[in-house]
């Protein structure tokens, strides 16, 4: 099972861990991490449907994340150093943590458009929607950034 689990998601889980890491190094190893999770979880995962599993994955990939992300934080407090800002005001530590909130599909719309530059016409083509879909899903993640800011 854990064969055809790394055989049908590990290009996606490790696209959506490089999304989340900002490089390959890092999302390999919270890949190696969701699926050693996987391999010692296997006995709930035989319970799951298809798509369970997959929200599965996704889910223990972010969570992990989050813990190397709280980890890095705890060494950090105890190492006094300047951050670097992003553009906005926030480190890139805190850039990555709010993006993260995001469902995959919107954060990777949000990412491309606001940092790589993508028109919504590209992106429409690309994510297989309309412009106005696009601008909708980009006003759909300001407001959850917005609300998770007022947190």
């Amino acid at each position: 099972m854990i064969t055809e689990l790394y055989t049908v998601y590990r290009a996606e889980l490790l696209r959506y861990c490089c999304m989340m890491c900002g490089n390959v190094s890092d999302a390999e190893d919270l890949l190696q991490e969701t699926f050693m999770k996987a391999l010692s979880n296997l006995d709930l995962l035989e319970e799951l449907g298809k798509n369970e599993r997959r929200a599965w994955l996704y889910k223990v990939a972010r969570n992990l994340f989050y813990d190397t992300c709280r980890r890095r934080a705890v060494e950090q407090s105890h190492m006094p150093q300047p951050e670097e800002e992003t553009d906005g005001g926030f480190s890139e530590f805190e850039t990555a943590m709010l993006l993260s909130t995001l469902p995959p599909d919107i954060s990777r719309i949000f990412i491309k458009r606001y940092f790589h530059g993508y028109s919504s016409k590209e992106l429409a083509k690309e994510f297989g929607l309309s412009p106005s879909g696009v601008r909708a899903a980009l006003s759909r993640a300001r407001k959850l950034l917005r609300e998770k800011l007022k947190e």
